[in-house]
């Protein structure tokens, strides 16, 4: 599990960190260089971080062309 460093490459303009809060549970943040950001709560940072990049797929492609 990376934590250390923002995780890149993921989804474009976007960075992620994978955090364990209390042993066995995770929280995965993601933010955007605008300051939007996403996060989840769970046991398995793998899959944490698949449903963090799809929100952050879905805001992405929402507000693209939005002034």
């Amino acid at each position: 599990m990376q934590n250390a460093f923002p995780i890149t490459g993921v989804v474009e303009g976007w960075f992620f960190r994978q955090t364990e809060v209390p042993p066995g549970a995770y929280l995965v943040e993601g933010t955007d260089l605008w300051g939007r950001t996403v996060s989840r709560v769970g046991g398995d940072p793998d899959e944490l971080l698949a449903l963090c990049a799809a929100d952050a797929k879905h805001i992405s492609e929402e507000f693209k062309g939005a002034p």
